[in-house]
């Protein structure tokens, strides 16, 4: 009878097995069957999660190499995989989920963990695929030091290495490229320590070079390996005591393609895979001390037979390991692989031609596409590993009690001065940059809001109220038409010539918006509109544009994408009823609503709105405010007093009436009327719009695009804050609400 296991993990039998063996035998066993057996009980989960057996299962679990891939693009139900395969294996195997945004793995394995880019959206982060972890490293997809302000960097490169002395794991990145031409800039992160992970200066900064973000390091001998720019060297950078040093490159023939390093048969490696001639030259830095480097091979893919060639054809080649055979391991065959992740081998010793031997090619059993891809290929060795980094960058911060009391503090503080705050202590710095404080500032200052203008839409150049001048180049009468959302947590969403933009004007965060729509000739509708989903905690943007639309026969086709900033476009069914082009939309309280086109589609006797729900992403057409002859009077809708609003602008009587929706359920009260009459000529009610209301007292905000005003119902005054007159002409300004927010989202782009 076979031996039952007791509580704590030991045999009922006296004949049970020693520890020492059984951890050897579990030492060969995939992580995931390691992770599910720790669960055993205590004495095994105790005895699995020694440094000791990690090691061993390290050595155990990768006497034969794996690759590691995953596809480019997936267009089927299911999610996006990792997978792992074995030379001399006919199956793949199912790793981890992929939730990247086009995944690129940058390096070999340290110990089971790679660091991986986000191609389209343009983070780092490092990753476990055996178990599933995943750490992203902050300030990684736009960093706060490229091109943000002086020194203007442009080109930042990373790298990710161990070191053995104090047992760290450390990312380095270098940043370079500066406009005024100072020394590149270097700065650490420590992952696994005792205080928070943020970036740091290193111990040295780096001489004069530059480096390209595809270079990534290469960590060999406890050093970092980073490519220059042209054939200025490699630049090496000491893991343990931060300190640089430089090693010569291989003597290399002129080539179009740039070179790239990697590490093969335990040397630093250079190749050059050249996407034009499709050649590929490989050299290995055999004698580390003496510098000496020998070239191991030059394949040629142009000789190759079909359908090999057709097969192999890839703008990336590059070589992945070696393996030895013979006698005395003297038969060399190297492995390389291509950027739609094709696995061949070639014999060095095969004679004239090397020709290549097909070892694996994704087929129609694994979901996705995978396309060819230049810099940032999907494929990379594999280990088994149960490695870990430790609590997370979030965990670590607020485990201490101090951390935790100067949240409290700086939460209550304005965007503007936590960010000062930020540059007291590295610690500092690390906390106010977590998503939990993040949050919980713009909890406390969702009603913070001031009045800012648009100086360039472009670069996301926002002026407060108080520091304006006339002179500023803000007048964007001559260059077109600037429409601006009300904030939507922290955020605002904006167009300016037929361009979307994302912007949080406090954090000067901007950040262009596209969309794939499956027509190009379409009609700009209803613009992009911004909501959100505290389900998924997440802002929504929703885009609807018109593939046809004909005022005289009121015929349309109307088109709708929705996404969330972390998510991408997915096209939906359209609402029920066409929107109108010319009226921006509004959000409040987990809803988006656009004004209806009286113009296309059946005919209404009422006024109508459509409005989308944020979390079950169903649209519903709602009654609008009573307005008489709605379809030839202007309308406009907002978020006023925490409702949607509908001001309806009487032109013949020079006022607005304003109308607020009960329970967000169609049913309007009168809100007030705007008297402009003894206001005009400076306010009128054909040119002059409400922005917003103030949270306090309840003002409204008029604007006519040369004087700002606070409009009081209660007493039927209006205070102007700002104006031009006439000192600019005919041109006027763009003022902007704008929310108290550190909000500075990684959007995932998709175009």
């Amino acid at each position: 009878m076979a031996n039952q296991l007791q509580d704590d993990g030991t045999s009922s039998s006296s004949q049970s097995l020693p520890d020492d063996v059984v951890t050897e035998i579990l030492a060969y066993l995939p992580a995931k069957s390691v992770s599910r057996l720790r669960c055993v009980s205590r004495s095994w989960h105790a005895m699995l999660s020694t440094a000791l057996f990690i090691k061993l299962h390290l050595r155990r679990a990768n006497d034969k190499p794996k690759i590691f891939f995953s596809p480019t693009k997936c267009d089927s139900d299911e999610y996006y995989q990792f997978y792992a395969w074995q030379p001399g294996c006919a199956a793949v195997t199912k790793l981890m989920r992929n939730d990247f945004s086009r995944p690129a793995v940058l390096t070999r394995p340290l110990h089971g963990l790679v660091l991986l880019r986000c191609v389209d959206e343009g983070g780092y982060c490092l990753c476990n695929p055996s178990t599933g972890e995943v750490r992203p490293l902050p300030d990684s997809r736009a960093p706060l030091k490229l091109g943000s302000r002086p020194p203007f960097y442009f080109k930042v490169v990373y790298g990710f290495g161990h070191c053995s002395a104090s047992h760290e794991y450390k990312a380095v990145r270098i940043f370079s490229d500066e406009m005024d031409g100072a020394a590149p800039s270097c700065e650490v992160l420590v992952l696994n320590g005792g205080t928070p992970a943020y970036w740091r200066p290193a111990a040295s900064q780096p001489p004069m070079c530059v480096v390209k973000e595809e270079n990534t390091a290469v960590f060999l001998h406890g050093q970092l390996h980073f490519l220059y720019q042209g054939d200025g060297g490699i630049l090496t950078f000491d893991v343990g005591n931060e300190t640089f040093g430089w090693l010569p490159q291989p003597r290399c023939p002129p080539g179009k393609a740039p070179l790239r390093t990697t590490e093969l048969d335990g040397c630093l490696c250079v190749f050059r895979g050249d996407g034009y001639s499709r050649r590929c030259h490989v050299w290995l830095l055999r004698d580390y001390a003496a510098r000496r480097w020998e070239k191991i091979c030059c394949i040629d893919p142009t000789a190759w037979p079909e359908p090999e060639k057709t097969l192999l054809r890839s703008c990336w080649i590059a070589p992945l390991g070696i393996f030895y055979s013979g006698d005395n391991g003297s038969h060399k065959k190297i492995v390389f692989g291509t950027g739609t992740c094709v696995v061949f081998m070639v014999d060095l010793y095969g004679g004239g031609v090397l020709l290549p031997d097909i070892l694996f090619k994704p087929d129609e059993s694994i979901p996705g596409d995978f396309d060819d891809t230049y810099n940032y290929p999907a494929i990379g060795i594999f280990e088994e590993s149960l490695a870990t980094l430790g609590n997370s960058t979030e965990d670590t911060v607020f485990s201490s009690p101090v951390t935790k009391g100067w949240s409290d503090v700086l939460k209550w503080l304005p965007a503007r001065s936590v960010l000062q705050a930020s540059l007291v202590s590295r610690e500092w710095r690390a906390m106010v940059t977590t998503d939990r404080f993040i949050r919980s500032h713009a909890a406390l200052h969702a009603r913070s809001t001031r009045v800012m203008f648009v100086s360039d839409p472009i670069v996301g150049s926002f002026t407060d109220l108080e520091d304006h001048h006339v002179n500023q180049p803000h007048l964007l009468g001559n260059r077109g038409l600037f429409r601006c959302s009300q904030p939507c947590h922290g955020l605002n969403l904006g167009s300016w010539n037929l361009r979307d933009y994302l912007y949080n004007p406090t954090t000067r965060y901007h950040e262009s918006v596209h969309v794939e729509v499956f027509e190009r000739d379409v009609s700009f509708a209803g613009r992009i509109a911004l909501g959100y989903d505290y389900d998924i905690d997440d802002h929504v943007m929703v885009s609807l544009d018109y593939e046809k639309k004909n005022m005289e026969t009121r015929y349309y086709n109307l088109h709708c994408h929705v996404r969330s900033l972390r998510g991408s476009w997915d096209l939906v069914d359209p609402p029920p009823r066409p929107v109108a082009v010319d009226v921006l939309p509004a959000y409040s309280n987990g809803k988006i609503y656009w004004v209806v086109e009286p113009k296309l589609g059946p005919c209404s006797a009422v006024s109508q709105l459509v409005a989308f729900s944020t979390w079950d992403r169903e649209f519903e057409v709602l009654q609008g405010s009573p307005c008489s002859n709605f379809a030839s009077r202007r309308v406009s809708i907002l978020e006023h007093y925490d409702a949607i609003c509908m001001a309806c602008y009487d032109e013949d009587k020079n006022a607005i009436d304003v109308w607020r929706m009960k329970d967000n359920e169609g049913t309007w009260c009168v809100e007030c009327r705007i008297e402009l009459e003894e206001f005009s000529p400076e306010y009128s009610s054909q040119r002059t719009t409400l922005l917003s209301s103030d949270p306090v007292d309840g003002r409204i905000l008029l604007n006519t695009g040369r004087s700002l005003g606070y409009y009081d119902p209660k007493t039927a005054t209006l205070e102007t804050i700002y104006t031009v007159g006439d000192r600019v002409g005919d041109f006027g300004f763009c003022p902007v609400i704008v929310q108290d927010s550190l909000v500075r989202p990684f959007m995932k782009q998709t175009d």
